[in-house]
């Protein structure tokens, strides 16, 4: 049985995480990482709960000047490196939705810690990612999207001058054949210093990015694809089979399915019944129109009460 995860382990796990990263101790961070992977926390769990308040920290030590630069550039070249392996672990090679999202920081943002990991859990939810770093100038992202045509376009935004670069991109993008949707995050969103005019998407988090961007393409995604709704659904039962900690042979036993059945679902191999969809979502305490849509399939409150 997985312990359950007080506060007080959340905020504990946080100054040990950032402690480690300011001593440059890439095993002991990654320990803590691994606790995380242990407990059946998510990927966005892991970005949102642990290295974004670590890097927080870190960036509040800099501005005190509590820190020098270096220790600074130190503890985020360890997260990269982390939120790299992370990607080895999460990511899959299975055939990518028709979705496809551009992630970049906006012009003189040189900070891209918060994009990688926007742009990998859109990944690992099956999205088409082009991933473009730091500090693209505004004619560069234009052309860009022009070329690879995304349903959705994620900016990091940290500096009022970053502001400045999207109201720029804004005034552009409507010129384009296929305009995108625009998801805004950083600093200086958190921070409420943009304006909302309908014309964005804000999010606070990397991880309720994703969950904003898919509940609103859900009404405009692209001709659907048997295919990639199999993926979809397959993706979705793994991903609750693992978080209730079961084997594909107890939900098979759950579901009075054999264990070749769930195999081929979780693979997006077999075209399932009705019945077959009210037995899993049965199984895995979730309401079978939730496990179709993937809306309310993934909230932590959710995971407590399954």
């Amino acid at each position: 049985m997985v312990r359950s995860i007080t506060d007080h382990d959340v905020f504990h796990r946080q100054r040990r995480y950032t402690q480690a990263l300011l001593n440059g101790d890439d095993d002991t961070s990654f320990r803590l990482i691994e606790e995380m992977l242990l407990s059946r926390c998510s990927l966005g769990e892991i970005y949102v709960h642990l290295m974004t308040p670590a890097l927080v920290a870190v960036g509040e030590l800099w501005c005190k000047g509590d820190i020098g630069v270096g220790l600074e550039k130190l503890a985020s070249h360890l997260v990269l490196k982390q939120i790299d392996r992370l990607r080895g672990i999460y990511a899959t090679d299975e055939r990518r939705l028709a979705y496809r999202v551009l992630i970049s920081c906006v012009e003189g943002e040189q900070h891209c810690i918060g994009a990688r990991m926007v742009a990998d859990l859109f990944l690992t939810r099956g999205w088409s990612v082009d991933f473009l770093g730091p500090d693209l100038p505004t004619p560069a992202l234009l052309e860009t999207i022009r070329i690879r045509r995304p349903q959705l376009v994620g900016l990091s935004v940290r500096t009022q001058g970053g502001l400045e670069h999207v109201h720029r991109l804004l005034e552009e993008l409507p010129k384009l054949a296929d305009m995108p949707k625009i998801l805004l995050g950083g600093q200086a969103i958190a921070a409420g210093e943009w304006t909302q005019d309908g014309t964005c998407l804000v999010a606070s988090d990397a991880a309720k990015g994703v969950e904003i961007a898919t509940r609103l393409l859900h009404v405009n995604r692209p001709k659907a694809v048997l295919k990639e709704y199999l993926v979809e659904l397959g993706r979705r039962v793994r991903d609750l089979r693992n978080k209730k900690g079961w084997t594909q042979e107890q939900l098979a036993e759950s579901t009075r399915l054999t264990r070749v059945s769930i195999v081929a679902v979780e693979g997006g191999k077999q075209n399932v019944s009705m019945d077959v969809v009210i037995r899993l979502a049965n199984a895995l305490g979730i309401a079978p129109e939730a496990l179709l849509s993937g809306h309310g399939a993934f909230s932590a409150a959710e995971w407590r009460r399954a």
